[in-house]
C-alpha cells in the first residue's frame, strides 16, 4: 500500500527542468551567427558603414514603410512602396517586355487570344487595324467630270506615259476631283448584315443619302425649308397658364419652356433638329436640359412666346391678277388666300402630305459628290465613305479599274510593263520598228541610242547624244533664251544649236508618233525592232513585250552613237519621218 501510494504522488521536484542553462542557446543556424570580428586595430564593416557622412545602401526595388502597412510617408531615400490595387486588371505582355495595363493577357498565336481586340488604344506596338470596312455599304470612287477633262486634256497635250495609279491617286487626292457611288452589299457574297437595310432616303433638294426617312426628312426641314414656305415673325396671344418652371438647353442657352405646356415636345425635337442634330441623339439630348425655377425666366419664355413664325405655303400664292382698266376693286379681293400654318409641325404635316415626292425618296444605290459627301452627318453611310476613301488613298485599285473603261472611251491607249505589271496610260498609240525599217539620218541616229540607252533622261540627250554641254535649262526650248544659248552654259555655235533643235523635233516627232515611250518624269523607251507577226501581235494586245528597265542603263561609248550633222540630207527611206 506505501509503495502504491508513493507512485500515484511523486515528489514536487521530480522531472524539473532547469531552464537557465537554454539561455545562451540560439534557434538560428550555425552560419547566421555573428562571429567576432578580429582585433586586429581596424574598424568592423558595419562601423565603415555606419560611420558618420555614410549611409546604408538599400539595393532592394522598394522598401516596406517603416511601421508596417499603416499610410505612413516613406523614409528619406527610401523608394514609395508599391500598394496593391485589388482592382488591378491581368497585364498583358508586350513586345519588348513592356506590359499593357486595361487590356486581357493575350495567349494565342503571335500573343493574340480569341475575340480579343487587335489592339488597344495608346497600347505600345499595337496592330493597325486599317481603315473601317463597313458591312452593310460599299463605295466606288470615279472621277469628277470637269476635273477629270482638264486631266486628260493635259495628258494629250504632252503625249507623256503615265502610271494608271498615279492617276487614280490624283483622282481621290481631294473631294472635288471625284463622285462616290455607295450601295447595299449583296448578302449573297457574304454580307449578311446588309439584308437588313432597305436601301437609301435621299433628300430631293441637295441628293444627300441617309439611312432613315425621319433623317431625310429632319434634313429638309432644318436646312430647305425656304423651298416650300415663306416665313414671316407674327405677334400672337401668349400661351395661358400655370407655369411654374422652364426648360432650358444647356447647350446653345435657349429657353423651350416649362413641361406642362401642350407642345413642349414639339419644341424640344424641333430644336434639337435644327440647332443640335446628329451630334447627339434626342433621348441623350433631353438628359441635358435644365429646369430653372425663376419667375424673371417665365416671363422672358412668355415675352418671347409672343412672337412666332408663319409659315406660307408657296404653292397656295397665287400670282398677282392683272386687272383691266376700268375693273371693280371687288374682284381682286376674290383671289383664295394662300395657306398659312403658325407651328412648324403643322407645315412639316402639310409638306409630307402633298408633296412629299419633293422631300425624299428612295433609291438601292446613290451617287454623290465628294463635296456633297464630306458635308454628310456622322452615321453608318459617312464612316462607309471615309474608309473606303481611305483604302483607295492607300491603294487605289478599285478606282483604277473603274477609270480603265472611261479611259478607252476618251480613246486612250492602256498597256503594262510586261504580262503582268504596272499599267499605264498614253493618248498616244504605241508603234513597233521592224528589221530594216528605216528612217532619217538624224531619227535614225536618235531612235537607235534610245534603243541602246533605255530609260535615259530626254534632259540628258544633248550631253549623252549631241556630246554638247548644255545645261538642262538650255535644253528645253522654253527655257532657252531668244538666241537659242542658255545664259548659264557656254555660247553654242550656230551648227551645234542647229543639232540641238533638230534633235528636240526628231523626239517630239518619235514620242507623238508612238515608237518612243517618254514617262511623267522624262525617261525614254523604246522597244527593239521584231518581225511583222510579232509586231501585229504585240499591238493588238495590252501589255508591253518586255519589262522597261527598274534603273537607267549605262550610256553607250559615243562611238556607238553616231550624231547627226546639219549637212547631213533629211531623206527619209519610208513615210515614217516629221514633216519639214
Amino acid at each position: 500500500m506505501d509503495d502504491t501510494a508513493s507512485q500515484n504522488n511523486p515528489p514536487a521536484d521530480f522531472n524539473k527542468l532547469d531552464l537557465s542553462q537554454l539561455q545562451s542557446f540560439s534557434f538560428g543556424t550555425q552560419w547566421s551567427q555573428e562571429k567576432p570580428a578580429a582585433d586586429d586595430g581596424r574598424p568592423r564593416r558595419e562601423d565603415r558603414r555606419d560611420g558618420p557622412g555614410s549611409e546604408r545602401r538599400d539595393r532592394r526595388a522598394f522598401r516596406r514603410p517603416a511601421g508596417g502597412n499603416d499610410g505612413a510617408r516613406p523614409e528619406d531615400g527610401q523608394a514609395p512602396r508599391r500598394e496593391f490595387s485589388g482592382d488591378r486588371r491581368p497585364r498583358r505582355d508586350g513586345p519588348g517586355g513592356g506590359e499593357y495595363r486595361g487590356a486581357p493577357r493575350r495567349d494565342g498565336p503571335g500573343g493574340g487570344e480569341r475575340g480579343a481586340p487587335r489592339s488597344a488604344p495608346g497600347a505600345r506596338g499595337g496592330y493597325d487595324r486599317g481603315p473601317y470596312e463597313s458591312p452593310f455599304y460599299s463605295a466606288t470612287f470615279y472621277p469628277e467630270d470637269t476635273s477629270f477633262n482638264a486631266l486628260a486634256q493635259t495628258i494629250r497635250k504632252s503625249c507623256r506615259t503615265i502610271e494608271l495609279f498615279e492617276i487614280a491617286r490624283t483622282v481621290v487626292a481631294k473631294t472635288d476631283r471625284f463622285v462616290v457611288v455607295v450601295a447595299l452589299k449583296d448578302p449573297a457574297a457574304g454580307a449578311e448584315a446588309a439584308s437588313s437595310r432597305k436601301g437609301f432616303y435621299i433628300s430631293v433638294p441637295d441628293g444627300m443619302p441617309f439611312e432613315t426617312d425621319e433623317a431625310a426628312v429632319a434634313h429638309v426641314m432644318a436646312n430647305h425649308l425656304g423651298s416650300f414656305f415663306e416665313t414671316a415673325e407674327v405677334e400672337v396671344d401668349p400661351p395661358k397658364g400655370n407655369f411654374q418652371v422652364i426648360n432650358k438647353c444647356s447647350l446653345t442657352g435657349e429657353l423651350l419652356g416649362p413641361p406642362n405646356y401642350h407642345r413642349y415636345n414639339q419644341i424640344v425635337q424641333q430644336h434639337h433638329a435644327s440647332r443640335v442634330g446628329s451630334r447627339m441623339s434626342i433621348e441623350a439630348y433631353r438628359t441635358r436640359i435644365e429646369t430653372v425655377r425663376d419667375p424673371e425666366v417665365v416671363n422672358q419664355w412668355l415675352a418671347k412666346m409672343k412672337k412666332t413664325t408663319r409659315y406660307t405655303w408657296k404653292a397656295s400664292i397665287p400670282a398677282a391678277p392683272a386687272l383691266a382698266e376700268g375693273a371693280a376693286p371687288e374682284a381682286a379681293a376674290a383671289v383664295p388666300a394662300p395657306l398659312a400654318f403658325d407651328t412648324l409641325e403643322e407645315a412639316r404635316l402639310h409638306l409630307l402630305t402633298t408633296a412629299r415626292d419633293k422631300v425624299v425618296r428612295t433609291t438601292d444605290s446613290v451617287r454623290v459628290s465628294g463635296k456633297t459627301a464630306e458635308a454628310m452627318p456622322d452615321g453608318e453611310i459617312r464612316r462607309a465613305i471615309e474608309g473606303a476613301w481611305e483604302r483607295q488613298r492607300r491603294f487605289p485599285l478599285d478606282t483604277a479599274n473603274a477609270l480603265r473603261g472611261r479611259l478607252r472611251r476618251e480613246h486612250f491607249t492602256i498597256f503594262k510593263k510586261g504580262s503582268k505589271g504596272v499599267s499605264y496610260v498614253c493618248a498616244v498609240k504605241r508603234k513597233f520598228r521592224v528589221p530594216g525599217q528605216t528612217f532619217s539620218d538624224s531619227i535614225g541616229a536618235l531612235i537607235s541610242f534610245i534603243e541602246a540607252n533605255p530609260m535615259v533622261r530626254a534632259s540628258e540627250l544633248p550631253a549623252k547624244f549631241l556630246q554638247l554641254n548644255v545645261s538642262a535649262a538650255a535644253s528645253a526650248p522654253e527655257s532657252a533664251p531668244a538666241d537659242g544659248a542658255a545664259s548659264a552654259s557656254p555660247a553654242l555655235s550656230v551648227d551645234d544649236r542647229a543639232r540641238l533643235s533638230r534633235m528636240q523635233g526628231d523626239l517630239v516627232w518619235l514620242v507623238r508618233e508612238g515608237y518612243v515611250t517618254e514617262f511623267i518624269d522624262g525617261r525614254l523607251f523604246a522597244p527593239p525592232p521584231m518581225v511583222e507577226a510579232r509586231k501585229k501581235e504585240i499591238e493588238s494586245e495590252e501589255h508591253d513585250p518586255e519589262n522597261f528597265p527598274e534603273v537607267p542603263a549605262e550610256p553607250a561609248p559615243a562611238a556607238a552613237a553616231p550624231a547627226s550633222t546639219p549637212d547631213t540630207p533629211a531623206a527619209p527611206a519610208s513615210e515614217n519621218q516629221p514633216a519639214s
